[in-house]
């Protein structure tokens, strides 16, 4: 007697449970297909919007802003390569302004993740207004699964599968603006105990730049004939000094040419080298002159000092020497083209 055992159950609860991993699989990709994002719906620039142009917030180069109102959620954080310079919350939307020449934001949300260098499709430009309009995600149903025999019935998860950022190429990152370039003419004046010298300083810059100094007392000296004494009043080979009339000519004059460089906000620092000559002569009874070796200086002349710009003034305070033996303190007052 032949008896025949089949196993009808084995077989479709091996065909239940392949079932049931493919479907969950399924679900598994669908479900991250659809986390919780958020994107930009649209940016674009409001030409007949004029709250930038009346209501300017200037940044730390005394430049007027750009202002995007944004649209969407207020627990958005905004971030720029250049900074943003203000923010204010108004009825509907968020107001950021940010320094001319900003290219590009990174958008955080606490929930819905992050938004990084979204690229805007120019650079924006001071006082014009423009509009970024966020989408808040959409967040997906919960389905119910269809039943499959000898499974357990269970419910669709959502699952937030985070991206990995790639670090941004260097060629790629946005590089900062160009400061506008500006000129600087400063009349400064200098002084050595009694003596006083005037001048002025002609100066281009963005960031950093160049200036041309030019100092004098605007006095000359009478010839000597290449005679000399030194400051007891001798004259070379002589045991005796010459008898002076007690007056005293002298002259001054310096050229500097330098760098200058914005340090932060609107303070500056120079430094420059050039030429430099101070004489100083004696009369004699006679009527002569004698140049004092002593007293006098000639040769390198060097200066360094700090400036302040405020709108449009300039003010500037440093010291010159010539020769590292004659020094003066040198003050500026200027305007700023």
């Amino acid at each position: 007697m032949n008896v025949s055992i089949s196993t009808p159950n084995v077989e479709t609860n091996l065909l239940n449970a392949k079932r049931f991993v493919l479907t969950t699989a399924i679900l598994l990709v669908f479900s991250a297909m659809h986390a919780q994002r958020f994107s930009v719906q649209s940016f674009r620039q409001l030409p007949n919007d004029i709250s930038a142009y009346i209501q300017p917030v200037k940044d730390l180069n005394d430049e007027a802003c750009a202002l995007i109102k944004i649209v969407g959620s207020r627990d958005f954080v905004f971030s720029t390569p250049l900074g943003v310079v203000k923010r204010k919350n108004d009825v509907g939307e968020t107001w950021i302004y940010v320094p001319r020449g900003t290219t590009q934001i990174t958008i955080k949300h606490p929930q819905w993740g992050v938004l990084r260098d979204y690229r805007f499709p120019s650079p924006l430009e001071s006082r014009l207004t423009y509009e970024l309009v966020l989408n808040a995600p959409v967040t997906m149903p919960r389905k119910r699964i269809p039943p499959i025999e000898n499974t357990v019935v269970s419910y669709l998860r959502t699952y937030e599968l985070p991206l990995q950022q790639l670090p941004t190429p260097e060629w790629q990152r946005p590089r900062r603006p160009k400061e506008k370039a500006a000129w600087l003419i400063i009349p400064s004046i200098g002084f050595h105990r009694q003596e006083v010298a005037g001048g002025i300083r002609l100066a281009w810059m963005r960031r950093h730049g160049i200036y041309l100094h030019v100092l004098s007392d605007f006095r000359t000296t009478p010839d000597t004939n290449g005679q000399e004494c030194d400051k007891n009043g001798l004259l070379p080979g002589s045991d005796l000094p010459p008898y002076y009339t007690g007056k005293t000519e002298k002259s001054y004059y310096a050229f500097t040419a330098g760098g200058i460089h914005r340090i932060i906000g609107n303070f500056c620092l120079y430094e420059g080298i050039g030429y430099g000559t101070r004489t100083v002569v004696w009369q004699t009874d006679e009527g002569t002159y004698l140049r004092n070796s002593d007293y006098p200086s000639q040769g390198l002349a060097a200066e360094a000092g700090a400036m302040l710009r405020l709108r449009k003034l300039a003010f500037s305070v440093g010291a010159i020497t010539t020769d590292g033996k004659y020094w003066m303190v040198n003050l500026g007052l200027g305007i700023r083209l």
